[in-house]
């Protein structure tokens, strides 16, 4: 009796093992755009944090983003962004108010959104300039501005000017 249960545990991990690789040999994932944007989207939405939707929009990866937000009031704000690509492994997101700059990298393909803390106050300038290479990468990137409650800012309260560790 103990080789029939051994035979049968090892024919099921056999069988398991090879029902899960892909047909053609490649260990890649498959890219969709649909698909991508649903996964991006899901890196946005990992939080459990009580925010309020102020904007939000998507862009093609090779586009790039170029836009100026409003932070009024007295809440803070977070800018989640998240991207999704076959071509690209990051992109290099640039956020400014007024003189202050800081350069941050958002990793493509993250189950979770590169999330960036903003006092309210001066609008803040967000970029990641178009991609400009052959071939033309296929890639979705998606942010949201939110505001948040003051007791949900997890880390630093200002990621653009930064905190001291």
């Amino acid at each position: 009796m103990r080789i029939t249960r051994a035979l049968a545990v090892l024919l099921a991990t056999a069988a398991l093992a090879t029902a899960c690789a892909p047909d053609d040999g490649s260990r890649a994932r498959e890219w969709e755009p649909d698909d991508a944007l649903q996964r991006a989207q899901r890196a946005l939405d990992a939080d459990d944090a009580d925010t309020t939707q102020v904007a939000e929009a998507s862009s093609y990866v090779a586009s790039g983003i170029d836009r100026t937000l409003d932070t009024p009031g007295e809440k803070p704000y977070r800018f989640d962004i998240a991207c999704d690509t076959d071509g690209v492994s990051a992109v290099t997101l640039t956020v400014t108010r007024g003189e202050v700059k800081r350069l941050l990298e958002v990793r493509c393909g993250d189950r979770q959104a590169l999330r960036v803390n903003v006092p309210a106050g001066p609008a803040v300038a967000v970029k990641i300039p178009p991609i400009d290479k052959e071939p033309i990468p296929s890639g979705v990137i998606v942010w949201n501005l939110n505001s948040l409650e003051p007791h949900d800012v997890h880390g630093c309260p200002d990621d653009i000017q930064g905190c001291k560790q």
